[in-house]
Parts: C-alpha cells; sequence; structure tokens
C-alpha cells in the first residue's frame, strides 16, 4: 500500500463508527431544495421513536410538529442560508407526541473545491438540563411574586452593597417602580437619610452582625418608615415597612383621650360612671355637679343611692336595679331631688361598659326641667292653636290667594288646598287633595317646578317663583308662588296668587322694550316737565349722544332755537291728552349738524287714564328728502330726455310718413325751443337755382320773415352758409349788421346768435338759427342736443327734396305708362273699325261703375288698364276671323275665344300689369257659368270683370255696327235687366241702372 493509499480512511469503518456512536446525529443533503435528511445514525431513531426510513427524505422541521414559534428555527435557518456552523436548543416531539428538549450542533461540509454539500446534525437530548434550568426560574419568579405581594418593602444587597433585589413595596414608598432602581446606589441616591436613625441602624448591624431595627420620618417621602437590617455573610437583607398610619393613629387616639376629657368635661349633658360591683361613683363631668348640687370630692367614692334621690320609690327601685345589673342601653326620664331639695326632670341613658377592666356603667342625664315646663306650655298653646286654625281655615278660605299645604317630597302632594282653588283652576279643593301638583303643573314647567320645590325642601330661604298651571277647562294659569318648608313637619306651606293678566301685561311690556330696542327710530320718553326718562339705541345713533348724557336732561338741547316755542305748544297738547299726526320738524346732533326728522308726539297714560309723560318717535328723514330731491332731479332729466326722444320720434315718423316739408321743420324748431330754451328759432332753406336763402319756418318771432331773402354770405345766416361752420355770437352788439336786421333784432329784443348749416351728403341745404334774448353761451350738453336736431333737420329737408324729385318722376312714368296703354287701345280700335272709340268709352264708364260699387281708389288704376286693354288679346287671332262680316263658323269662334288666354300670355310677363288681368282674362265669364274661357260662375268671377261685362254689352248694343244699328238706351237697359242673374251680376245690374239714372237726371 502506498502512501496516498494509506492517508484514504476506511469507508466501511466510518460506516461502522456512525451505526455504533451514542451521540445521535443526522445528515442533510444541502445541494437538494429543502435540504432532505440522507442518513440518520440508530442512537437518533432511538431518540426520535422515528424509524429511517420515515425520517429519510424529510427536511427536520417535522420534528417540531406544531410548535414552530421558536427562537432556535431562525438561527438554523440563518445559519443554513449563511453556510455557517450554530448550535442552539429546539422543542422537539418524538413519534409518540412527546417533548424533548433537543441541542443540535450543525456543521457544514464541503469538498476539495471548497462547495457546500452537506450538514451533519449532532443531536443531544437535554431535556432534564432545560426542565432543571426552567425550574430554577420558576422557582426565582415565585420568589419575586411572593416579594412583590408583601406590603413590607424588600430589599436585597450584595457584599460590596451592590443592590440585588427590590421589590415593589420597597419601590412604592420611595414613589419609584423596581425597575427604576437598576444600576443606581440607594446610598448615594437618597444621601440625604443618611444621618438618620435607619441609616445609622444599617450602620450598626453591619458592625455588630446582628439584626437591628429603627424607625424615621423622612420628610423627602412624607412617611413614617421603620427598617430592620439582617446581615449576612454574602451581604444585607432589609425590611421597610410603611407605619405612618400606625403613627398617625397613636396620635389620633391621644388625641382623641384628650378630646374626650375635654368633651366630657364641657358637655352640656351631665355624665357619670358608675361601679357595677358597688355603686360607687368612678367620675362625674361638671354638668352633674351643677345637677345634684354636690362638690367632686363629695361624690367620688361615694355610692350613687346616697346621693341621687328619687321622687317616685317604685321608679327608685327599678332605676336601681338597672344601674347594679348590665343591662343593654336604655333610656327613661325620671324625678330626683338635687342637695337643694328642689325637683329635677331628667333622662337618663344607661350604657354598660368597662373602664380600666371593671364593669361600669355610663350614665347620660340631660336636664328636661325647662322642657317639661315648655311642654305643659305648647299643650296648652296646641289646643289654643287648634281652635285658631280651625278660624284661620275658615279665613284662608275667604282669601282670593290659593293656600296650599304640601308634602316636601319629589312627588309634592297636596294635603291641603284652601277654596281659592275652584275659582283660579276650576277644581275643588278635594279634587286637589292628595294628588301631586305635576298633575296640574304646565308639562314644559315642570322640571323647573321640581329644582323649586327641591330648594325649598332642602331649606332654603323662602323662595318666590312663577310657574303655569292647567285650568280644569284647559287653559294657562299663570301663578306666582311663595313657600317655605317647616322641616320637623316635613311640609311645603304655599300662597298662589293668580298673575296670568298681570305675565300678559309684562309680556306685552318686554315685547314693548324689545321693539323700542330694536327699533332704528329714536324713542324718547319724556316726563310732563319735558325732562328725558328713557332714550333707546336708535336716539343714540341717530343723535350722537349716549343714555347716559341725556338722561335727566330738558328736551329741548335737540331743537333749534327757531322752533321751540311749536315744540312746547305741541307738547302742551299732548299732556292734555290730544295727539298731533307726525310733522316734520329739525333737530340738532351732538356734532352740531342740523337733521331734518320726522316727529311723532303722544302722550302716555296710566292706569286711570292721566297723562303721566310723553313718547317721542323721531325718524331722520334728512336722507330721505335728499334721495327724494335727487329722484326729482333724476326724473325731471328722464323727463327732459323723454320729451326729447318722443320729440326726435314725431321728427322721425314725420320723415318716414313723408309729411310736408313744413310740418317737420315746425316740428324740429318747437323741440329746439322746448328743449334747448330758445327765444327764437328759424329755418332757411337754399334755393339750389337762385343761390338765395329763403325763411321756411320762424318761431319765436313777432316780425313775419317769409318774404325775407338772403344771398350767399350776406347776413349771418348767408355766412354760416358760405363758411359751412357753426356761427356763435354771444352779443350781437359786438358784431356789425345791416340797418334792417338790427333794426329787427333790436324790435325782437335779440341779443345772441347761433347759427349752424344744414348739411346732408357734402351739400348745404339750409341753416337754422338760435337766438336769444339774453347773453348766451351753450354747452356741450347744449351743442350735442342742437347737433342732432340740426340732422334731423337736414335728413328731412333731405328726404323732402328726394321724395318730391321721387313723387314727379312716378308721376311721369305712370303718365308714359298710361298713354303707352291708351295707345295700344286706339291701335286694336284701329284695327276693329266696328269697335272705334269703344276701348275710351268702357273705361270711362267702368271706373264710375266701380267708384259707386266703392272700390279703393288705389284698385281703380287695374280697373282702368284692364278696361283698356280688354281686347288685347284678340291680336292674337287672325284677321280674317276677326274681321270676318258675317257669322263666323263653330272653329272660328273656338279661335276667337282664345283671345282672353292670349291677353294674359301678353300682360302676365309686365309685372306693373298682372294686377289688370282680372278684366281682359274674365270679362266673357257669365254669371250662371255659361262663360269662357274657365266657365266660372257666380263670384267666383273677380268682381272688376263682372262690372266691366255689363259694361262691355251696354256700349256694344248702344253703338253702331255695319251690320245693325245702335239700340236704344231703353232697350239696352231692358236687355241688361233680363239678363241680370244668368249673364251678369244682379248686384252689379242694380249699381249699373242707378249710376246711369243718376246721370240721366
Amino acid at each position: 500500500m502506498d502512501q496516498h493509499s494509506a492517508s484514504i480512511p476506511d469507508l466501511n469503518l466510518l460506516s461502522q463508527a456512525l451505526t455504533a456512536n451514542v451521540n445521535p446525529f443526522i445528515i442533510t443533503d444541502a445541494q437538494q431544495l429543502d435540504m432532505p435528511i440522507v442518513y440518520v445514525n440508530p442512537a437518533f431513531e432511538q431518540l426520535s421513536g422515528y424509524r429511517a426510513a420515515e425520517i429519510i427524505g424529510r427536511n427536520c422541521r417535522f420534528m417540531q410538529g406544531q410548535d414552530r414559534d421558536q427562537g432556535a428555527r431562525r438561527e438554523i435557518r440563518d445559519a443554513l442560508a449563511q453556510g455557517q456552523s450554530t448550535t442552539t436548543v429546539l422543542r422537539n416531539y418524538r413519534k409518540d407526541g412527546t417533548l424533548f428538549y433537543n441541542e443540535l450542533t450543525l456543521s457544514p461540509l464541503r469538498d476539495v473545491a471548497g462547495i457546500l454539500t452537506h450538514f451533519v446534525g449532532f443531536q443531544n437530548d437535554v431535556t432534564s438540563r432545560e426542565e432543571a434550568l426552567r425550574g430554577e426560574a420558576q422557582a426565582r419568579e415565585q420568589l419575586s411574586a411572593t416579594l412583590n405581594r408583601m406590603t413590607d418593602g424588600f430589599l436585597s444587597f450584595d457584599k460590596d452593597w451592590k443592590l440585588i433585589y427590590i421589590n415593589k413595596a420597597a419601590a412604592r414608598i420611595a414613589g419609584r417602580q423596581p425597575e427604576d432602581f437598576a444600576g443606581l446606589d440607594p446610598f448615594a441616591t437618597f444621601s440625604e437619610h443618611r444621618d438618620a436613625a435607619l441609616s445609622l441602624a444599617v450602620l450598626q448591624a453591619v458592625e455588630t452582625g446582628t439584626t437591628q431595627s429603627a424607625v424615621s420620618y423622612l420628610p423627602a417621602f412624607e412617611r413614617w418608615i421603620e427598617l430592620t437590617a439582617y446581615p449576612g455573610d454574602d451581604g444585607m437583607s432589609m425590611f421597610l415597612r410603611d407605619v405612618t398610619e400606625s403613627r398617625e393613629a397613636q396620635r389620633e387616639l391621644q388625641v382623641s383621650e384628650e378630646r374626650f376629657a375635654k368633651v366630657f368635661q364641657t358637655s352640656p349633658i351631665s355624665i357619670f360612671i358608675i361601679r357595677s360591683k358597688d355603686g360607687t361613683f368612678v367620675d362625674v363631668n361638671e354638668e352633674f355637679l351643677r345637677q345634684i348640687g354636690y362638690r367632686r370630692e363629695d361624690i367620688i367614692g361615694n355610692q350613687s343611692q346616697n346621693l341621687i334621690s328619687l321622687v317616685d320609690p317604685a321608679d327608685r327601685d327599678e332605676t336601681w336595679d338597672t344601674l347594679n345589673r348590665p343591662q343593654p342601653i336604655e333610656s327613661r326620664e325620671i324625678l330626683f331631688y338635687n342637695k337643694a331639695g328642689e325637683a329635677v326632670h331628667g333622662v337618663l341613658t344607661i350604657v354598660p361598659t368597662e373602664v380600666a377592666g371593671e364593669t361600669c356603667t355610663i350614665c347620660f342625664m340631660r336636664d328636661v326641667t325647662e322642657e317639661k315646663r315648655a311642654q305643659h306650655r305648647l299643650e296648652a298653646s296646641e289646643a289654643r292653636f287648634r281652635a285658631t286654625v280651625i278660624e284661620l281655615q275658615r279665613t284662608l278660605d275667604l282669601s282670593l290667594d290659593m293656600i296650599v299645604t304640601v308634602g316636601a317630597d319629589d312627588h309634592l302632594i297636596f294635603v291641603r288646598v284652601s277654596a281659592a282653588s275652584s275659582r283660579i283652576l276650576g277644581y275643588a279643593p278635594e279634587e286637589m287633595v292628595g294628588r301631586s301638583a305635576f298633575d296640574f303643573v304646565h308639562p314644559d314647567d315642570a322640571a323647573m317646578t321640581s329644582v323649586e320645590g327641591q330648594h325649598i325642601s332642602s331649606g332654603q330661604a323662602t323662595t318666590t317663583f312663577q310657574n303655569r298651571y292647567l285650568h280644569k277647562d284647559g287653559s294657562v294659569v299663570w301663578l306666582e308662588w311663595s313657600a317655605v318648608v317647616v322641616p320637623e313637619e316635613r311640609l311645603l306651606y304655599g300662597v298662589a296668587r293668580d298673575i296670568t293678566q298681570r305675565q300678559s301685561a309684562e309680556e306685552d311690556q318686554a315685547f314693548l322694550v324689545a321693539i323700542v330696542h330694536a327699533s332704528h327710530n329714536a324713542i324718547i320718553g319724556l316726563s310732563l316737565d319735558g325732562i328725558v326718562r328713557s332714550w333707546n339705541p336708535g336716539a343714540e345713533e341717530l343723535y350722537g349722544y349716549t343714555s347716559a348724557e341725556v338722561i335727566g336732561q330738558p328736551i329741548t338741547f335737540l331743537i333749534p332755537a327757531e322752533f321751540q316755542i311749536l315744540e312746547m305748544k305741541l307738547i302742551e297738547r299732548a299732556r292734555r291728552g290730544e295727539r298731533d299726526p307726525p310733522f316734520e320738524a329739525w333737530r340738532i346732533t351732538k356734532s352740531g349738524k342740523q337733521i331734518q326728522v320726522v316727529v311723532t308726539i303722544s302722550p302716555v297714560l296710566n292706569a286711570a287714564a292721566q297723562v303721566v309723560g310723553f313718547s317721542k318717535i323721531t325718524r331722520d328723514i334728512t336722507s330721505l328728502r335728499e334721495a327724494e330731491h335727487e329722484v326729482q332731479t333724476l326724473n325731471e332729466n328722464l323727463r327732459d330726455q323723454l320729451r326729447h326722444v318722443t320729440g326726435l320720434q314725431e321728427i322721425d315718423r314725420s320723415i318716414a310718413a313723408s309729411a310736408g316739408l313744413d310740418v317737420t321743420l315746425g316740428l324740429i324748431l318747437d323741440n329746439i325751443m322746448q328743449r334747448l330754451n330758445a327765444d327764437a328759432v328759424t329755418v332757411l332753406l337754399l334755393d339750389q337755382h337762385t343761390l338765395t336763402l329763403e325763411y321756411a319756418a320762424a318761431r319765436g318771432f313777432t316780425t313775419a320773415l317769409h318774404d325775407l331773402t338772403l344771398q350767399l354770405g350776406e347776413g349771418l345766416g348767408g355766412q354760416v352758409a358760405v363758411n359751412r361752420q357753426p356761427m356763435l355770437i354771444p352779443d350781437l352788439r359786438t358784431v356789425t349788421l345791416s340797418p334792417t336786421w338790427w333794426a329787427m333784432l333790436q324790435k325782437e329784443r335779440i341779443m345772441a346768435y347761433y347759427g349752424a348749416p344744414i348739411i346732408s351728403k357734402g351739400k348745404v341745404l339750409g341753416v337754422i338759427e338760435v337766438l336769444h334774448r339774453k347773453p348766451f353761451d351753450p354747452s356741450a350738453a347744449w351743442l350735442e342736443t342742437f347737433g342732432i336736431l340740426d340732422n334731423q333737420a337736414a335728413i328731412a329737408v333731405d328726404s323732402s327734396w328726394l321724395f318730391t324729385e321721387l313723387e314727379r318722376k312716378n308721376l311721369e312714368l305712370r303718365l308714359a305708362y298710361d298713354e303707352t296703354i291708351e295707345g295700344w287701345a286706339r291701335a286694336l280700335d284701329l284695327r276693329d273699325h266696328e269697335t272705334e272709340g269703344h276701348s275710351r268709352r268702357v273705361t270711362e264708364m267702368t271706373v264710375a261703375l266701380c267708384q259707386h260699387l266703392s272700390v279703393p281708389p288705389e284698385k281703380l288704376v287695374d280697373v282702368r288698364r284692364g278696361a283698356l286693354l280688354h281686347d288685347i288679346g284678340k291680336m292674337g287671332v287672325p284677321d280674317a276671323v276677326l274681321l270676318k262680316p258675317g257669322k263666323l263658323t263653330d272653329d272660328e269662334w273656338v279661335m276667337m275665344r282664345k283671345h282672353p288666354g292670349y291677353a294674359v300670355d301678353l300682360l302676365s310677363p309686365i309685372e306693373y300689369l298682372r294686377p289688370a288681368l282680372d278684366i281682359p282674362q274674365y270679362h266673357h265669364e257669365k254669371w250662371d257659368g255659361s262663360g269662357y274661357p274657365l266657365g266660372l260662375k257666380g263670384e267666383a268671377i273677380p268682381r272688376a270683370a263682372r262690372v266691366f261685362a255689363v259694361v262691355d254689352v251696354y256700349d256694344a248694343l248702344t253703338s253702331n255696327r255695319p251690320y245693325r244699328k245702335a239700340w236704344t238706351r231703353e232697350r239696352a237697359l231692358e236687355h241688361i235687366q233680363n239678363g241680370a242673374g244668368t249673364h251678369f251680376d244682379p248686384a252689379v245690374v242694380m249699381i249699373f241702372m242707378q249710376m246711369l239714372h243718376q246721370s240721366a237726371t
């Protein structure tokens, strides 16, 4: 075997060694997920109770079962993650579920390359050790808990005086917690107590090695502390006890004994102590000496029977028997004689007790001699009182107030009620007795009544309060109560007065006061002599004076001197009870400013309707008057603007209506006179042909100006027209004028001049002149208004001229149209010689008949044109048919009857002739519908066509034709009448006959 082979361990030998190892261990694979166990030795199987087959392949966590909240598990996880060794103790569970404490030492295994491959876990069952440690810790905890439950303090020091332990009671004495003493040197911390008795006892215990005790008052803790020090070889133990209460109890006992001695001697009740076995006096107080009349030295040691002489022998034997035999506490009344032989009434209370180990009796005796005498007097007085009560009840029943007796508890039960309850509440006394007051109190006042009842029942002084009761009929009654309690009897005595009317009056007065204080008007109360008695906030705000400054002062200091006489007259009238309507006046404020006010003075009357003072209500109307003035000014300005706008509208309407230029110019001049306060106004218009200015309108002159003219450049108006600029001459005396004009202006008393050109579309149309009889300087507003009216004048003149020119052109055009139509009509007459003059005649007669039928004048133009052109359609009929001398064939009549259609074709393209088509198109229609071209019937035929049909037939019948002579008028009219209702409109025929009759006569 070479050297290398000798260094390799025998694997079989290692396996046998691991298997034989009595220490349990495991191996886990560090390169597999979750590091499963890959080997356990038999010792581990024995430790865990699991076979190797049940363990291999599992993570060792399964050994902890559900007990996973262990700090050791985190240590193991960290070691595994870092590939390090660790030793810790786990709580593991065997297969049978028993717990054992396992000390695990975990070590990593690496290959030759240093890579972690496995972990080896050596196991050690340390259950006994862990349980011992836990037992020791539990013992320490139990000892600590016992020491902490002690009411006495406990401290333990080692031999180097280092504090080992302090319980809660000891820390509490120092006002701290045990943990506060960690690391502290108690002797250094409480060095101020080093010289105290406690510190000395500790030092003595150390020096002598014996137990030492001491009691001392520690000012820092304000406590008395008793210390017991127990020295030992390993240190020192101390018990501390807080004896503050016991020390105070001892002191209290001493004080109590001193107090008892003092009370014993100074008690107003006599006290004496008797020894039970022989009946001798042990001690007595001063009051007993006073009652019995003996000195102390005569009593102490003497027997009680020798000194207390009871009047009644039977009572004497029973009393002494009680004193000699221990009995429960007993009180009795006795009558005895004192040393002077005077009878004394006493109430004796016998209390068995023990004094200094001996059975004794303490006796308390209260002198009730005077009480007995008072009792006899009281019994006599009660008899008299009962008689008086009966009489008093009769008197109380006559009282207007309700008098009651009520139980002094929370229920307030009525015990007695006077007869006034019937009148005040509607309930008879017997209906209220035995019932609670809350059965009658208004629900809203129940809580308040309960509180008042408790106050009275607690013994407070006589109380007065108000609450509401409900009358038997459901109405509310206000009661004012005066009540007092009698503690011995536990009764409340009360008197209730009905104050319903007074309450209403007080509420009214409260409302009035609130209104006065809330009012912004000054409300002042005055005495009969005019002295201010009340002054509300409104008065303070109005006048600037506080109530303290004016109350008690005469009211005249607020009134200007010139109004004081009037004020005194008004006050005198109020003093007589007379009332005056509100009046306006002036008042003076604190700042000296005079303000305008409205004042109302009213007398103040008492219950007897006597005047006892006055009230003055004053309202500041200065702002109101200023506002009214401002409103008046604004209204006036608004009216001026309205007049101006109205004037402009009238001018616009006049221009729009194409009224006469003189009317429009008149409106413009009227507006200038009214709006601009002119004394005179003129308008000069320029004649474009003669270039002269002619007066077209004037206002304010007495001299006629219509015949006067001005050349351009002549006079003021001519200069304004030439310069095309306004001219202002505030004083005409400063300029040179022609004698004629100067004379006229002097006659008219004209002093100032303002002229402006009337310009439209760059052309001067005339001049407007404004003249004043005083010097004049126009404002900007004046010039603006004038400019508007001047523009209106330019528009009016220009519109008038344009309208005149347009009317002329229209007239010429209309004449041209009518001449053209008449020319067409003559041409038609010339074509048909049989009808020469026919068109003119029928046109004139048709227009006349339409006027008789009240056809509107504007429609007559269309009627005239239609009548002239009634046969215009025949222009489309061949001459062979139209001029044929004989009868027409059926085909020719068809052609002839087409001429109304030809008329429509000829005239409808001409817009102004379309309204005239009714006659050319429908004059051959008949009333009965037998006409042509459409066969219209009745009023479906246009009225103009119906009128023309009558006139056309009449003119044809009364005119010569080549084939016949003209009919007579009468014959033609007869034919017309016969055709009424068939050929003609009967109504038209009737008017036609009337027209011809009127023309004939």
